[in-house]
């Protein structure tokens, strides 16, 4: 047991294993030339003055490869040549009825999702209201429920989720979370202003000077610039084609419905019209898209099945659905 402390007189630790066990390591040791991994392209040379007017030879194409390789430079892109995202190929063997459940899941995990980043940026009110209801600070506070409390959380928790659905927060864009985080962050950003405002117009009435007036937080400049990618698209869009994007939205309301709508938001303060407007656009917004995604999703059930028909290969569902009257 020599060799697990060391070696002894010069020797390398082999001469103290058994004769049977050394004889198998010489014979079952790998040999030849040890593999190694491809080595990156190698740059293009500096510009050379000497070669400036020389004709510029064409530069060889990088290979490319998916974002899923952990070599962007090109090596091993002969193996991915033939690769398929995971959800391209869940999405084929996907038929009508997964499809449109599909749908239905995301857009009520879109509405579900809406109360829990509301709740996520009332979190200081909601923790405050807790405390009061734990530990009431004063005996107004104890003797009232902690009734300032709960309607500033509720307050918070109705204008956040307002302020998610006029930023386009349940439309089934394909997003990134960080795009997410940014919608949740300007609604965020939008509230905090709000209540800026609204101290600056009651320190405005304590001191009996004139209140001031604020654009609407939620006004269809401030919706359009959700990010700093959009912001600058935003700024240069005409204010015509933005009466033409909410047109086109209300355009497939019923007239009834919208004179309905428009009478209960004349109702309402002054304060809270264009936030309920907003927030009710931003809605539709989604309810229209999700819609035609249904549509895109049924006109494309039909051709498969016009398809299978033409081929011979139609199935018992495809019969009955023709019988039916569905083409």
């Amino acid at each position: 047991m020599g060799w697990l402390w060391g070696s002894r007189n010069g020797s390398n630790g082999q001469d103290e294993l058994d004769p049977s066990l050394r004889d198998f390591l010489k014979k079952e040791a790998p040999t030849g030339p040890r593999p190694s991994l491809p080595v990156a392209p190698k740059p293009e040379p500096a510009d050379d003055p000497t070669t400036k007017d020389a004709p510029s030879q064409p530069l060889p194409e990088k290979p490319i490869v998916p974002p899923q390789s952990q070599f962007q430079d090109g090596r091993y892109a002969h193996l991915w040549k033939d690769y398929i995202p995971q959800h391209i190929l869940e999405d084929r063997g996907k038929n009508e009825q997964d499809r449109l459940r599909d749908l239905v899941d995301a857009y009520n995990d879109r509405r579900g999702s809406i109360g829990r980043i509301a709740m996520e940026n009332c979190a200081l009110e909601y923790l405050e209201q807790f405390e009061c209801y734990r530990n009431p600070k004063t005996w107004w506070s104890a003797g009232t429920m902690c009734r300032a409390e709960s309607r500033k959380f509720n307050r918070c928790y109705d204008i956040q989720s307002k302020f998610l659905k006029a930023l386009g927060y349940m439309t089934l864009d394909e997003r990134t979370k960080e795009e997410d985080e940014r919608i949740q962050m300007h609604a965020d950003m939008l509230y905090q202003r709000m209540m800026q405002q609204e101290a600056e117009m009651e320190k405005a009435k304590a001191e009996g000077r004139p209140v001031p007036k604020f654009e609407s937080v939620i006004s269809k400049e401030n919706v359009l610039q959700v990010s700093k990618e959009t912001a600058s698209k935003a700024t240069s869009r005409p204010s015509d084609q933005q009466v033409e994007y909410e047109d086109d939205v209300w355009a497939n309301v019923k007239p009834d419905v919208r004179r309905e709508y428009q009478k209960k938001l004349a109702e309402l303060p002054p304060e809270d019209r264009e936030v309920e407007r907003m927030a009710v656009l931003g809605e539709l917004k989604a309810s229209q898209g999700i819609a035609k995604q249904v549509e895109e999703t049924f006109i494309a059930e039909r051709i498969s099945r016009m398809k299978r028909k033409q081929a011979g290969q139609a199935t018992i569902g495809d019969t009955i659905k023709s019988l039916w009257g569905w083409g």
